[in-house]
C-alpha cells in the first residue's frame, strides 16, 4: 500500500472513506460531506447495526463509501489510530478498492501518521513466491491534509519505521535456501547505501579473534558463519553509541540434538533477531536520526554433520571464558554471547539491547503478544518500557539473580549453555548465560521467539512475521 497526501477532494477515487465517533457522531469532515449527499449518511446509519465504536464498518452507495467507527473522540492516542488504520486496509483490501481517499476528520499530520502506519503494516504479504495471477493489487491511500506538500515532506520519518519493519519481516520470512549466511550478510551490507559503516568478520577472521562460539555453531553447514556490524552515525558530535545485537540462526536444525521434524521449516526465522537489528538501522538512517547506532549481527546455520560442534564439548569464547555444551539446540546463546563479547571490547556502548528468537519457554511463559525482557540495569529497563507503552509493543520483565546463575554453572568449565533442571525457567537461565558476558556493561535481552510471528494476526499485522522491536527501538531512542 502506497500513502499520499492531497487536499484535493475532488479526484475521481474508488473509495471515500469517512468518519463516524461512537454513537454515531460524526466527524467534521464527514459532516461536510454529508452535506452534499442530503442527509443520506445519517438516515444510512439508523438503518444499520453501525454505533460508531472502533472495528465497525459500513460500506453504501454500492461500496463507494465506507463508513469507520472511530471510537471515542478523546481516546485517540497512536495505538488505537494504528489499530483504525489496520481495520481501514484490511477492508480496501477486502473490497478490491486500489485507489482510496481517506477523510476521516481534521486530524493533524501525527494522527494520520498512525493511521497510515497501521493500514501499511496490516495489509502487508509476502508474496514474492507466488504465481503472477495470486499476487495483491497495488493500493493507494490519499488521505486529506490541508498541507499536502508539508505532509508528504514530514511523512518520511513514519514511513522510514514502515520500511524497516517490512524489512525485517521479509528478510524473516525468506526460505532459507535462499537467505544462506552469506545472502544474509549480503543484506547487512546494503545498508552502506545509505551512510551505513558495514564491516565483515569472515570465517577466517572469526578463527583469527578466537570466535569459537559462533564458529562451532556453524561447524556444521556448508554456509559459512559472519558477524557484521553495521554503524549509523546521526550525531557526529558525540563520541556515544547504543549498540544492538541480533541473533542470525538461517536455519536451526538443532544440529546433533537434532529438533522433531514438526514444526522444524519455522527455524528459517530464526534469523528475526539479525533481521529486527537490520530493519532499525535502516529505518534510522532513512529519517536521517540524530543517534548513534551500531548493530551487531551474528549470522550462522546450525547443521548436524561429521564436523558439528557435538553434546559435551568444552569451548573457548571470545571473551576467554570456556563453555561446556550440554545442548547444541541451545546455539543461540552460544552466538550470542561472541557477539556481546566483540561489542564490549571493540564497541564500548553506553548501553546494548540484544534481540532474539531464543526459548521456546517464553512462549509458555507469555505467549505471542508480550516479549520477554531481561536486564542488567533497572534504569535501562525503565526507559524500555515506557518506549513499550507508547510503542504498542508489549514487554515483560522476567526476574534474573544468583539461584538462576547457579543453574548455568559448569562443573568441568566456566558455564553450560543448558540450565539444570533442563525444563525449569528456560528464559531466565539463557538470559543469565548471556549475562554472564557482559561485564557490567548495562544491557538488556529481549526474547522474541513468541512476538515475531503471529499465528493469527493482530490489529497491525496479518499472519506471519511481525516486525517487532523495531518501532519500540525507534521510540526508545525518541524518547532519550
Amino acid at each position: 500500500m502506497d500513502i499520499k497526501f492531497s487536499s484535493d477532494m475532488n479526484k475521481n477515487y474508488d473509495l471515500i472513506i469517512l468518519g463516524v465517533y461512537e454513537k454515531n457522531k460524526l466527524s467534521k469532515l464527514t459532516e461536510k460531506f454529508e452535506k452534499n449527499l442530503n442527509g443520506l449518511i445519517s438516515k444510512t446509519l439508523k438503518n444499520s447495526n453501525f454505533t460508531g465504536k472502533i472495528g465497525d464498518i459500513v460500506n453504501i452507495f454500492s461500496e463507494k463509501i465506507m463508513l469507520v467507527g472511530l471510537g471515542n473522540q478523546n481516546n485517540l492516542d497512536d495505538i488505537v489510530l494504528h489499530k483504525i488504520g489496520g481495520i481501514i486496509g484490511s477492508n480496501i483490501v477486502k473490497i478490491k478498492k486500489e485507489n482510496a481517499f481517506l477523510m476521516l476528520d481534521n486530524f493533524d499530520d501525527e494522527k494520520n501518521f498512525a493511521i497510515a502506519y497501521g493500514a501499511v503494516l496490516k495489509t502487508y504479504s509476502f508474496d514474492k513466491y507466488k504465481t503472477q495471477d495470486e499476487k495483491k493489487s497495488d493500493v493507494i491511500l490519499t488521505i486529506y491534509s490541508q498541507n499536502p506538500k508539508k505532509s508528504n515532506d514530514e511523512f518520511i520519518k513514519t514511513k522510514a519505521i514502515i520500511d524497516g519493519v517490512i524489512t525485517t519481516r521479509n528478510l524473516a520470512n525468506e526460505p532459507s535456501n535462499v537467505l544462506t549466511t552469506t545472502a544474509l550478510m549480503e543484506e547487512a551490507k546494503k545498508l552502506s547505501k545509505l551512510g551505513v559503516k558495514v564491516d565483515i568478520l569472515d570465517e577466517k577472521a572469526l578463527k583469527k579473534i578466537g570466535a569459537n562460539l559462533i564458529l562451532a555453531v556453524g561447524s556444521g553447514s556448508k554456509n559459512p558463519p559472519y558477524i557484521v556490524t553495521m554503524k549509523y552515525t546521526g550525531n557526529k558530535k558525540s563520541k556515544n553509541t547504543v549498540a544492538l545485537i541480533g541473533k542470525g540462526l538461517c536455519f536451526d536444525s538443532g544440529g546433533i540434538s537434532i529438533k522433531p521434524s514438526k514444526g522444524m521449516d519455522e527455524m528459517k526465522s530464526d534469523m528475526t533477531g539479525a533481521a529486527t537489528v537490520i530493519g532499525i538501522i535502516e529505518s534510522l538512517a532513512k529519517k536521517k536520526a540524530g543517534v548513534n547506532v551500531t548493530g551487531v549481527i551474528g549470522i550462522a546455520e546450525n547443521m548436524p554433520d561429521g564436523a558439528s560442534y557435538k553434546p559435551g564439548d568444552v569451548i573457548k569464547s571470545l571473551s576467554g571464558k570456556t563453555v561446556e555444551v550440554l545442548d547444541t539446540d541451545a546455539e543461540g546463546r552460544l552466538v550470542l554471547a561472541d557477539c556481546i563479547t566483540y561489542t564490549v571490547q571493540k564497541i564500548k556502548p553506553q548501553f546494548m539491547i540484544d534481540f532474539a528468537t531464543l526459548t521456546g519457554a517464553i512462549i509458555v511463559a507469555l505467549g505471542d503478544e508480550t516479549t520477554g525482557l531481561f536486564s542488567n540495569d533497572e534504569k535501562l529497563v525503565e526507559k524500555i518500557k515506557i518506549a513499550s507503552e507508547k510503542s504498542g509493543e508489549d514487554v515483560w520483565q522476567l526476574p534474573m539473580g544468583k539461584k538462576f546463575a547457579d543453574m548455568v554453572k559448569s562443573d568441568i568449565a566456566d558455564i553450560k549453555n543448558l540450565g539444570e533442571p533442563s525444563r525449569h525457567a528456560g528464559s531466565i537461565t539463557a538470559a543469565e548465560f548471556l549475562k554472564f558476558f557482559t561485564e557490567g556493561t548495562p544491557w538488556a535481552h529481549l526474547d522474541i521467539a513468541g512476538t515475531a510471528w503471529t499465528t493469527k494476526g493482530n490489529d497491525i499485522a496479518p499472519k506471519g512475521m511481525t516486525g517487532v522491536g523495531v518501532a519500540l527501538i525507534n521510540k526508545l531512542l525518541e524518547e532519550n
